[in-house]
């Protein structure tokens, strides 16, 4: 989709998910095998699997763009050989992601992108019986979230752990952790993300045998009401198709904020120069 046919107000708020969503990779900064370039390009890079390597931001002069290119995909090889290039409305050049294409690299609107007024939170919400929420206070709690995490998405979740241990547990925190307990046993676990001056749902993980129960859905309005009192009217989740309803019941509107996600493989990249004129990704 061009940027030019999106509202002021959605390329607003697109913005502000982009810093968000930049502000969360950096908490993963200087871990044991992270690589992170945080210039006119910031790419993430992690030897292994989450939470998974990605550009999210790019802003290149058109007239310097195939040699950029080049120039990154050849860094981030040296790492990894596969890597998620998302184009955000505000990257530059303003037809950046057909120049992607042309490369080879295929694209499109991957994953759901939505967002919540946080002015109007739902009004009734049925909370499951005998469930309760708690914010991690401390290094004991977050092995509990760690294994809950874990479980839920069915990968090591200890990258997490490291990056919320080390930036420690109060209130003036920019990311905050849940665990949501039926009576005493840990259900459901999540991260509220406050950056870029909107509030963003991370780390939303029901192990399989809770799911379908509401705890998931509980979870997310409680981060949101956290949100609220804090002054933020917005929030965004970037969902699965699975977590799609989960988000739906509190609040949550899927939309088309001009977002898009290629696909770079390094067997798959060509060199070829190309010359595009007009059009925005």
């Amino acid at each position: 989709m061009s940027s030019s046919h999106l509202s002021s107000s959605i390329l607003e708020k697109a913005g502000r998910m982009q810093e968000n969503m930049l502000a969360y990779f950096r908490l993963f900064a200087g871990l044991s095998g992270v690589t992170v370039a945080d210039e006119d390009v910031f790419w993430f890079v992690n030897a292994k699997a989450e939470p998974g390597n990605h550009i999210l931001r790019t802003r290149i002069p058109s007239a310097d763009v195939e040699s950029r290119i080049d120039e990154i995909t050849d860094q981030i090889g040296q790492y990894t050989d596969h890597m998620d290039w998302l184009v955000f409305p505000g990257c530059q050049p303003a037809d950046l992601g057909k120049r992607l294409e042309a490369r080879g690299m295929s694209g499109g609107p991957r994953g759901i992108w939505m967002i919540a007024d946080l002015t109007s939170l739902p009004g009734r919400f049925s909370m499951p019986d005998r469930f309760r929420i708690s914010r991690v206070l401390n290094v004991k709690m977050l092995d509990v979230w760690k294994h809950i995490s874990a479980a839920g998405f069915g990968f090591d979740a200890q990258i997490y752990f490291d990056a919320y241990a080390r930036r420690g547990f109060g209130s003036e925190a920019i990311s905050l952790n849940y665990i949501g307990y039926q009576q005493e046993e840990p259900v459901t676990s999540s991260t509220l993300l406050m950056a870029g001056d909107i509030a963003g749902i991370w780390d939303v993980s029901t192990p399989a045998s809770f799911r379908g129960q509401g705890y998931g859905s509980a979870i997310t309005l409680s981060m949101m009401q956290e949100a609220q009192n804090r002054g933020y009217q917005h929030a965004w989740v970037w969902s699965s198709n699975m977590g799609k309803r989960v988000y739906e019941k509190v609040g949550f509107v899927a939309a088309d904020f001009g977002i898009r996600e290629y696909q770079w493989r390094k067997r798959e990249t060509s060199r070829v120069p190309i010359h595009l004129h007009g059009g925005c990704e």
